[in-house]
């Protein structure tokens, strides 16, 4: 290995370790046995229990636990003490792998015995594992996540015998091709913290190919102590059985009690499987006023998926409501269900680049999960608009399942239903927890430390010297009714321009300025979360005038009070509202049809204490309503006085005057600019934002911050390298969108149209790269954007274009960061606080209007050279 390589190799553990942070714990065999088995919840005496949303393993009865399993187990014919060669690892794989078959060979002599007795009092059925086969593999599998290399795992666990031509996929082998599917993989090594990272990838392949799973399961085998760990990956980390000795007889018995628990699996919950979908079909409560019925929805193509071990392991699919049967009929689970039950997860972001490039090695996509039949269990709240419904009509419709951790519970849901339909963001159908058969929640509680422990006592120092609160987190799932796809795929910059305003105006309407609860700030803006939408839809007109409700929140005079109610109603009346500019290639259909036309009034100057960001201000312009020598119509004198007005009333007071002149700028530019009614994309994804209401004043954020590392500003990307306290801003937001439209530029596929030089063509493929790599690789392609002469090279028409955008806009954002870093140091307050961020949330947008409306024609024309 040379040293580039053991650097990448070095730098990808770092990932890895950062991935896992500190939530890495250890159990003795038993309880792993325990987290295995099948189980159901004891809520026969206590029925409040099945509304807890983290229940303990404590709180479940497991057919592992049934006497006459123990009884069993306690008789079982036990394996071979194996012995290890400790120096050569290779040596060991064949031994391993024939150590395994003899335990799961006396388990299943177990399993078959007590099937056997008449009447069963443990109901066995057909197990989930008919057959589990280790065998040595060694060799890459025929599937890969994008980006990464093929895996190689020592040991395999699948349903036959290997032969040394088998190739063993992750995801859909094909049958009698000599292919075989990976039940779970087998790892072996001679130090703990590798073998743990190493086996963190084959559950992220585990993850693809079968995505809202509970845990992934990989064998960790230590060959220089000859100790064996069975290694449990789920969303909030790693749960570990402490190390088991495989050279003596107590030991191989633990082995063996923890495969039969996994022998005892019979349903697809038992395996970690949610009983609701199987990969392609669902079943979905009807809506959040008929939680007790169900519908059912069949899923025809995977939007986004989330390439992780732990964290929210995002899945999203358009699906559409279908009345057919799935492909075995589904039942309805009742109380009767838990009662016959008896005592018994940084994120690589796909592109359309990287899957086209898998030749040899096809990427790891998810696949149909089994073919039993699914199972609905009614979710203990639903919510969405009272006239919503999950699967009704024709339309298709997004449906997106993760698991949120526990700050962050319910967070998206109450976000979407504040906002769903306005402008660029998306109409909230429904949202529900998913439960177990029995009623629980489908949680990793189960894997993780008692919630009245002492969690030294479990934690496994592997990664971090010391544990944090386990990482509790539940599996969620949103339907929302807007079909998109990614920015990468706008037709060309003017596209790619609008678009990135759509969602900009989305983006404050998350926030709710003005509104009597602050709405929250997203804080992941990424390449995933912003969506042009497949048809553009109707939406109420985009509007800064709520500010006219902060003036109640000051401490005003009576005739600023006798001011704030009148301002206030008109900022939502149809007749003073901002319009679209007639004619406008971007006009709605609306304001076409209704046969009104207001033409929006010109900027107005302000003064420089009014602390604005527009040209007139930092010139120290005098403040007036109009422009002098220019006629005003009567929209421009609606506008005038309205906003004349609101500056009057807010003038004493320094934070709320410097945020109205900002929504006063950014109305007029957008109706400079013609945007109307007809929303052409939209930003998803609220579930790692965060309430702003709360934001000063509580400690739930403390600093810590969110988003996705490609698309994280240089400042919070820093800061969670370092691993230190930052709270994230609406200028980091900004810059966000910014590396996002960089991102969306340079993996369009026009970006290499017509362009026929191979040097060129290289370097677009290495910025690519870079922009997915170290914050240092992603700066040097800002350096290059910067500095480099692309205007004048053979680069394509998109590039340049929109390069040269991008520098400008850059540069505006530098001087806003800079600004509002000025301005907020010198608040004491919270609420100064919060208005300082709306102020910069509205001059951040609106420059990038000012910029859009500058260079429209440089756009639009390169739009149509590039036709």
């Amino acid at each position: 290995m040379d040293a580039a390589e053991r650097r990448w190799k070095e730098y990808l553990l770092e990932l890895r370790v950062r991935e896992l942070g500190e939530q890495t714990w250890q159990f003795p065999a038993d309880d792993i046995a325990r987290m295995l088995s099948p189980k159901s919840i004891n809520a026969a005496h206590s029925p409040e229990k099945l509304q807890e949303p983290y229940p303990p393993l404590a709180c479940y009865t497991c057919l592992s636990d049934d006497h006459c399993v123990r009884n069993a187990l306690n008789t079982i014919s036990r394996a071979q003490p194996l012995h290890l060669v400790a120096r050569v690892e290779r040596l060991n794989y064949q031994p391993l792998a024939g150590f395994l078959n003899e335990c799961v060979f006396h388990c299943k002599d177990v399993y078959a015995s007590l099937r056997r007795k008449k009447p069963s009092p443990l109901k066995l059925g057909t197990p989930w594992f008919p057959n589990l086969v280790f065998s040595p593999y060694d060799r890459p599998t025929g599937d890969k996540v994008p980006g990464a290399p093929a895996l190689k795992p020592d040991i395999v666990a699948g349903r036959r015998k290997l032969n040394k031509k088998t190739v063993c996929y992750w995801s859909r082998a094909s049958p009698g091709d000599n292919e075989m599917e990976i039940d779970f993989a087998v790892e072996v090594s001679n130090n703990w913290k590798e073998l743990v990272m190493q086996a963190s990838t084959y559950a992220r392949a585990q993850n693809s190919a079968m995505p809202l799973r509970a845990f992934s399961l990989v064998i960790g085998v230590n060959h220089s102590t000859n100790e064996l760990r069975f290694l449990l990956y789920h969303r909030g980390g790693l749960t570990a059985s402490r190390p088991i000795r495989i050279d003596t007889a107590h030991g191989v018995l633990q082995v063996q009690k923890v495969l039969f628990s996994i022998l005892l699996w019979q349903t697809p919950q038992d395996a970690g499987l949610p009983s609701f979908t199987n990969g392609d079909d669902f079943l979905l409560p009807s809506s959040a006023s008929h939680p007790d019925r169900s519908v059912q929805a069949v899923a025809d193509q995977i939007l986004f998926h989330s390439l992780s071990v732990r964290g929210r392991g995002t899945l999203v699919v358009r699906a559409y409501p279908t009345a057919s049967q799935l492909q075995r009929s589904a039942r309805i689970a009742d109380k009767a269900d838990a009662a016959r039950a008896g005592p018994h997860t940084p994120t690589e972001p796909v592109t359309g680049e990287s899957q086209a490039a898998e030749h040899a090695f096809p990427a790891i996509v998810p696949r149909r999960y089994h073919a039993q039949q699914l199972t609905y269990v009614k979710p203990h709240a639903v919510t969405g608009p009272e006239h919503a419904s999950s699967a009704i009509g024709d339309d298709r419709f997004v449906l997106k399942g993760s698991w949120p951790d526990k700050p962050k519970r319910g967070l998206e849901p109450t976000v979407y239903d504040n906002i769903s339909g306005d402008f660029g963001v998306p109409r909230h159908r429904i949202s529900f927890e998913a439960c177990r058969a029995d009623g629980s929640a489908f949680s990793n509680a189960m894997f993780l430390p008692p919630p009245d422990s002492e969690w030294a006592s479990y934690h496994w120092p592997l990664t971090a010297t010391t544990a944090s609160e386990p990482d509790y987190r539940t599996l969620s799932v949103t339907a929302t009714e807007d079909e998109g796809y990614s920015l990468e795929r706008c037709t060309d910059a003017w596209d790619l321009s609008w678009c990135t305003l759509h969602c900009l105006l989305g983006w404050l309407n998350y926030m709710k300025i003005g509104n009597d609860s602050p709405g929250v700030l997203h804080r992941d803006i990424s390449i995933g979360n912003l969506v042009k939408l497949v048809k553009p839809r109707m939406c109420p007109l985009f509007t800064t005038r709520g500010v006219a409700n902060l003036l109640k929140d000051a401490q005003d005079t009576p005739a600023t009070n006798d001011l704030a109610n009148p301002l206030a109603r008109s900022s939502s009346d149809p007749q003073t509202a901002p319009q679209s500019l007639c004619g406008s290639q971007h006009t709605s259909s609306a304001t076409r049809l209704s046969g009104s036309t207001v033409v929006p009034a010109k900027r107005p100057s302000v003064s420089a204490q009014a602390g604005s960001a527009t040209k007139k201000a930092r010139s120290s312009a005098p403040v007036s309503t109009k422009d002098s020598g220019e006629s005003e119509q009567p929209g421009q004198a609606s506008a005038a006085n309205f906003w004349g007005g609101l500056k009057t009333a807010a003038g004493h007071d320094a934070y709320l005057l410097p945020l109205v002149v900002a929504a006063e700028r950014l109305e007029s530019a957008l109706a400079k600019l013609g945007v109307s009614t007809e929303c052409q994309a939209v930003t998803i994804d609220a579930d790692m934002s965060a309430f702003l209401g709360e934001y000063f004043t509580t400690s739930t954020h403390a600093g810590a911050v969110s988003g996705t590392p490609e698309f994280m500003s240089v400042f919070v990307r820093k800061a969670m390298e370092k691993k230190v306290s930052y709270l994230q801003n609406p200028i980091d937001d900004l810059l966000s969108f910014w590396y996002t439209v960089l991102w969306a530029t340079l993996f369009n596929p026009d970006v290499l149209k017509d362009v026929h030089d191979s040097t060129l063509v290289n370097q677009v493929k290495k910025w690519r790269k870079a922009i997915a790599g170290t914050t240092e690789e992603r700066e040097s392609v800002v350096s290059n954007l910067t500095f480099g002469r692309l205007a004048s090279s053979a680069h394509s028409v998109l590039l340049k274009v929109m390069a040269s955008l991008l520098v400008k806009w850059f540069t505006s954002l530098a001087q806003l960061g800079e600004q509002f870093l000025q301005a907020f140091k010198g608040c004491t307050e919270p609420r100064q606080k919060l208005l300082v961020f709306y102020r910069f949330t509205y001059e951040g947008v609106a420059e990038y209007v000012e910029l859009l409306h500058e260079r429209r024609g440089t756009l639009q024309g390169a739009s149509l050279a590039g036709g």
